[in-house]
């Protein structure tokens, strides 16, 4: 299709993935052409018929995988399991093939050559600046492993996708109001100490007291009418139980798992006391010592966090993830002790103390508004496209093979 491409001659080494490109490819390199409709048996998955190979998964999740390594500290196979990385990486394909899919029904057309301009100028075929055939054939036939028809089609997919994107997103505003509002949400401030009351705070010796209180039979009653409850927890954390022997199996795990969900309502009933019980204290006298807490709230690891959030923040130091609670502190940031314990949405206690609260200053907004304005125009097409994709979504017949990414997860290095 593309002799009008000059070979080159020489190889391309691979070495980085800048974010640029991992933006592209994540949610467009590999194979699949029209005649791709086949069972997901040796697949990764098809969207309406349009196979997603196990070769285009693996390889946009590492680079969604190296993306995240350049830019998170640390970041880890466990990490890429916990913030589920592989269906990230397959719900992008997913969604590019949906939304070319909806563009070519919708009459949109690309071109051969736009096609073959669009593997020109891609860094990953380029050598000194410029197309390298050999590299080109290479990558497409040894590290995408399919062919150069093929991957073609897909990059015309990945056009197709890309310009109804454009077509959805390209005049999409934002007025001085939504700009000065972020400003505000951005800069406005509230410096606060605070008591954050979790599992992980509570001594493992009161834990472990209280799991010993669940008798084997209390579990064998839980089971009889929760099992299936009992089971879809082992699944989701299967590692926590592992037997570190070969494959742990729920039958041999679920008395444990049963207790520990009996533990629940104890654990939760405890810290709704014990938190209540050091707010009165601290009613009492504000300024309460840090040793009297220590001796009142011996079950405990507690002591007093200082905190630093604005209105648009969504996450705490030791409180961790919790809109509702940042949306709580605003409505009245007034300074002093907050009346009650608030529940976070992952069921932490938190005693609240606010001891400043800082307007924005709208001096500085002026200066701000362009950079404002353009990110919150690129938040807008983001959410338009997501909810678009959501809606192809709900019509569309996906077939994902489980298994494969199931001994993906497992074999990851």
């Amino acid at each position: 299709m593309f002799q009008d491409i000059r070979k080159k001659g020489s190889s391309l080494l691979i070495t980085l993935m800048f974010a640029a490109i991992i933006v592209t490819f994540v949610i467009s390199f590999g194979p699949g052409d029209k005649a791709g409709c086949s069972s997901t048996q040796n697949n990764a998955g098809t969207v309406n018929g349009e196979v997603i190979t196990m070769s285009e998964f693996r390889f946009a999740y590492s680079n969604l995988f190296d993306y995240y390594q350049r830019f998170v500290g640390n970041f880890n196979n466990e990490m890429a399991k916990q913030m589920g990385l592989s269906d990230r990486a397959l719900n992008g394909l997913i969604g590019e093939i949906l939304v070319a899919q909806e563009a070519e029904r919708l009459g949109f057309k690309v071109s051969d050559q736009e096609v073959s301009d669009e593997i020109v100028k891609n860094p990953y075929f380029q050598k000194n600046g410029s197309f390298d055939k050999e590299a080109y054939d290479n990558m497409v036939k040894f590290t995408l492993n399919t062919t150069v028809a093929a991957y073609e089609h897909r990059v015309r997919m990945q056009l197709l996708a890309r310009k109804l994107r454009t077509y959805l997103t390209d005049n999409i505003t934002v007025s001085d109001t939504e700009a000065k509002d972020e400003f505000i949400a951005a800069n406005e401030k509230i410096e606060a100490k605070v008591y954050v009351f979790s599992d992980s705070n509570l001594k493992a010796e009161k834990k472990q007291e209280l799991l010993a209180a669940i008798t084997d039979d209390d579990a064998a009653a839980f089971l009889k009418d929760n099992e299936s409850k009992a089971k879809l927890t082992f699944e989701d954390n299967v590692s926590k139980y592992s037997k570190g022997e070969g494959k742990t199996d729920f039958e041999s795990v679920k008395n444990d798992v049963a207790k520990d969900l009996l533990l629940a309502p104890k654990l939760e009933e405890k810290t709704k006391a014990d938190s209540a019980k050091l707010l009165a204290m601290l009613k009492e006298n504000p300024e309460l010592p840090a040793e009297e807490i220590t001796n009142a709230m011996a079950d405990w690891n507690i002591s007093a966090q200082d905190i630093s959030v604005t209105r648009k923040s969504t996450f705490a130091a030791g409180i961790g993830f919790s809109p509702k609670f940042i949306e709580k502190l605003f409505s009245d940031p007034k300074t002093g002790l907050q009346d009650e314990v608030f529940t976070t949405e992952e069921n932490r206690s938190v005693i609240t103390n606010i001891t400043k609260h800082s307007v924005a200053d709208m001096a500085d907004f002026e200066q701000s508004k362009a950079n404002l304005k353009a990110s919150l125009a690129n938040a807008k097409k983001g959410q338009i496209y997501e909810s678009y994709v959501e809606k192809l979504k709900a019509k569309a017949t996906i077939v994902v093979n489980k298994e494969f990414l199931k001994l993906f997860e497992g074999s990851e290095k």
